[in-house]
């Protein structure tokens, strides 16, 4: 049975990332980076590795502006789960009824 590893990174979207990043730095204390390409603002964690040791740099924590206006009902986010077996897993959650996004993304990363 395929499993959650962890997790790869949480991803914000908000409509004034900059006032939110700041409000993560003050009030939280999570050091806020502004990202290069403009879009908004991340920190990436280092982690260890359970099965190598070694440590890697995620999960990401990012805060970027809304691409479109997000009304004050609803809120924007994206949690992104890292997996040993990314078939399966997707299988096992439409078997439960999930409706999973067909568009699959790959890095180099993972």
């Amino acid at each position: 049975m395929a499993s959650v590893q962890g997790i790869g990174g949480v991803f914000i979207e908000s409509n004034d990332a900059q006032n939110l990043a700041e409000w993560y730095q003050d009030v939280l204390g999570i050091e806020m980076e502004a990202h290069p390409d403009g879009i908004g603002y991340y920190r990436v964690f280092p982690t260890r590795d359970v099965e190598s040791s070694v440590v890697r740099e995620n999960p990401v924590f990012a805060i970027n502006e809304a691409r479109e206006q997000i009304p004050a009902s609803d809120r924007g986010f994206t949690l992104n789960l890292r997996v040993d077996f990314l078939s399966p897993y997707l299988d096992q959650l439409r078997e439960r009824g999930v409706i999973v996004e067909e568009k699959i993304l790959e890095w180099e990363r993972g």
